[in-house]
């Protein structure tokens, strides 16, 4: 590096005073903005502080707590009831047939679902070689009545003249035994048309009790066997609800107990235990409860049904459904304290009727419940009332 001229110090002092004067400018500068900055720092921090006690606690607590609406739990009856499943049959159906012989039907007068009254004529058979038959024995009827009226005259006149020595002894007791024996014949003739007033019965199919119709095996050209099944009957009209039901079960259901029965889609049946059976089946192990269905039910043997049957009647508590809630599969409520602080507890639920949830355990019926906001509340939080309660399901 060359040595700078001496004609050129004056002007490297100068420049260097200048710098010089500039940075001392510069750090003045500097320490005036920091003592600024300091002065308004401490003035923002001390209004800062003058604030803050302005905000209460109590403040914080109103705009934070969750309005919700209280229940009580409500007092009502409730049913114990056992759900059970079984098919619809015919109480009483009667197996109609005939007696009859070797005879063809020649008209068949009903058929499936005809209404029919005790009596009446169902099927008719050919009678005619009966008939035929009928006369001869009514004619030997009255040849019979000939003969013992003609036998019984022969007797009178030998008694009125035993005493004149007319007759012996022996004739006597001859014209006695003919008087015997025509009676006896007269008496089988009439036996023998009788058998054959009951055969030509026998070719008339009638209705041995009012009722329905359920099954027709006759057709017109038939020949009739004796106990060949021609119809079935419902007597009465009368169906039975065959309820299948467990073995433990069947030792809580008694005769004359309320049965709700109800089809798919349908409104449900009132109707009535009529007995209980005394058995339970080997296989199954399962018993039957017959129970007696009104004869207004719109329902048809072999129908399938579900129903339920009243084994008790008890009074319990119960909620509206929107104050219970679930959690992990457990159904449980808020219960607000005297100091208005939520807490959870959790329940045992029965019964659904009509928007109302039964309360089988862990509820109070003194406990103020959760019901509007439940599902908002969280456990231990402080709530607020709200001033108009929250509605309440009314008991039907």
């Amino acid at each position: 590096m060359q040595p700078i001229p001496h004609r050129l110090l004056p002007v490297k002092r100068a420049i260097q005073a200048t710098t010089t004067r500039r940075l001392v400018a510069a750090a003045v500068g500097l320490a005036v903005i920091g003592v600024t900055t300091m002065v308004f720092g401490r003035q923002i921090a001390g209004s800062e502080a003058d604030a803050a006690p302005q905000a209460t606690p109590s403040v914080q607590a109103d705009t934070t707590g969750v309005t919700v609406g209280l229940v009580a739990p409500l007092s009502m009856p409730f049913a114990r009831s056992i759900a059970a499943t079984g098919t619809v049959m015919a109480r009483d159906e009667l197996i109609i047939g005939s007696d009859a012989s070797g005879v063809r039907l020649t008209d068949v007068l009903v058929e499936v679902g005809a209404q029919v009254q005790r009596g009446q004529l169902l099927a008719r058979a050919d009678d005619a070689l009966l008939r035929a038959e009928l006369a001869q024995r009514e004619a030997a009827v009255r040849q019979a009545q000939a003969e013992l009226a003609q036998a019984q005259d022969y007797l009178e006149r030998a008694e009125r003249v035993v005493d004149a020595g007319v007759y012996s002894a022996e004739v006597l007791q001859t014209r006695r035994h003919n008087a015997m024996a025509t009676q006896a014949k007269l008496e089988l003739a009439q036996a023998q048309r009788r058998e054959l007033e009951v055969r030509i019965a026998q070719t008339r199919v009638l209705a041995p009790s009012a009722g329905v119709i359920s099954k027709k095996l006759a057709t017109v050209g038939q020949v009739v066997q004796p106990g060949s099944e021609l119809f079935r009957l419902i007597k009465d009209g009368q169906l039975e609800w065959m309820a299948e039901l467990p073995a433990h079960s069947m030792t809580q259901v008694q005769p004359g107990a309320s049965v709700r029965v109800r089809l798919d889609g349908t409104a449900p049946i009132d109707a009535t235990v009529r007995l209980v059976a005394p058995t339970l089946d080997a296989n199954t192990r399962n018993g039957l409860v017959h129970v007696a269905l009104p004869r207004s039910a719109a329902m048809k043997a072999g129908t399938h049904a579900n129903g339920e049957i009243l084994i008790q009647q008890v009074q319990g508590i119960a909620l509206p459904e929107a104050a219970v809630l679930t959690r992990d599969g457990y159904p449980f409520v808020f219960v607000v304290s005297a100091d208005h602080v939520a807490h959870m507890k959790r329940i045992e639920t029965g019964m659904r009727l009509r928007g109302l949830v039964e309360v089988t355990a862990g509820l109070a019926p003194s406990d103020q419940v959760v019901g509007i906001g439940a599902g908002f509340v969280k456990d231990g939080e402080r709530v607020r009332i709200a001033s108009t309660p929250a509605p309440q399901v009314a008991q039907q």
